[in-house]
């Protein structure tokens, strides 16, 4: 800006004459309130800049930390993770359990578990505690064969003044044996199972999951897991009669389970439900005579191999 020497008006730093008398402007110098303007908006400026900087590292590192967060996420899950994966296996387990004292209670009123795989576990533990018992009692067999034998063989050895021998004589693969029975009867008993679903399929014209089908015949039959749990204390307690009227009492009670899935079920009917179940009676005879082939098959291998024992 310039000041008129003679009125003082304020003039623009261009302006040559004064407006206001006329005075000369043209050597009057310009006043420093430009440059005191100039100076102010320097500073306003800087400060602005180091504003925006500072917003652009709060910003950078915001981003940073989200970063370093979502990282770390994955390690601190896990635990989390394994913490409702074991709260999950105890609810599992103890619908398992409500729904096995429901069927033990009221077997023909059956509901639908929780998990579809209920009735496989049972079965499976149904299977696993037969052989558990068939194992306990070859051991014991094998034991006492083993003592009468080596009773024998001393009484001889006495007899000829010869050194006695107290080693067993009957070398018998019990786990091995009783490994293949699980295998066996798991397949034979998918098998039947299979077929009967089969039918059960052909008879009604609404078709049932196999897994329902399977819930239902484990809900009918879960009886026989006690029936089993009191043959397996039968073989530790060497009770062969008890054992024998239990094994006829799963039997009977596996066959009942097998045709009340067939004559229970509700629905449009393709066939008359009785005609189902003579099918599936011959299906489980077949079972049965395939079953009875197959132990006596490894009642022969096993006598063959004691007698080979015995010889050696």
């Amino acid at each position: 800006m310039k000041k008129c020497p003679k009125c003082g008006a304020q003039m623009s730093s261009d302006t040559n004459f004064c407006t206001e008398c006329g005075a000369d402007l043209r050597n009057v110098s310009v006043s420093d309130e430009s440059v005191q303007s100039t100076e102010t908006f320097e500073p306003n400026g800087t400060v602005e800049n180091q504003n925006q900087q500072q917003a652009n590292q709060n910003t950078q590192q915001t981003a940073q930390a989200q970063a370093t967060q979502q990282a770390q996420q994955p390690a601190q899950a896990q635990p989390v993770r394994r913490s409702i994966d074991t709260e999950q296996a105890k609810q599992t387990a103890a619908s398992y359990w409500k729904w096995l004292l429901g069927s033990w209670a009221h077997p023909t009123n059956t509901e639908a578990p929780t998990s579809k795989w209920f009735g496989v576990v049972s079965i499976a533990i149904e299977i696993f505690l037969f052989c558990a018992s068939f194992f306990t009692m070859v051991q014991k067999a094998v034991a006492y064969l083993n003592q009468q034998a080596n009773n024998v063989s001393n009484g001889l050895a006495a007899l000829l003044g010869q050194q006695q021998n107290n080693s067993n004589l009957i070398h018998f693969n019990s786990f091995g044996t009783s490994f293949e029975i699980f295998i066996v009867l798991l397949l034979l008993d998918a098998a039947v199972l299979g077929a009967v679903y089969g039918i059960n399929c052909w008879v009604f014209r609404e078709k049932e999951s196999f897994f329902d089908f399977i819930n239902r015949f484990a809900h009918y039959t879960n009886v026989i897991l006690i029936t089993n749990l009191l043959f397996f204390l039968f073989s530790l307690m060497s009770a062969y009669t008890m054992m024998a009227l239990v094994l006829v009492l799963s039997i009977f009670l596996y066959i009942l389970g097998m045709t009340m899935v067939i004559v229970t079920r509700q629905g449009s009917q393709r066939l008359d439900r009785l005609y189902g179940a003579v099918f599936v009676a011959i299906i489980i005879l077949i079972a049965l005579g395939i079953l009875c082939a197959i132990c006596g098959t490894a009642v022969d291998i096993a006598v063959k191999s004691l007698t080979g024992g015995l010889g050696n």
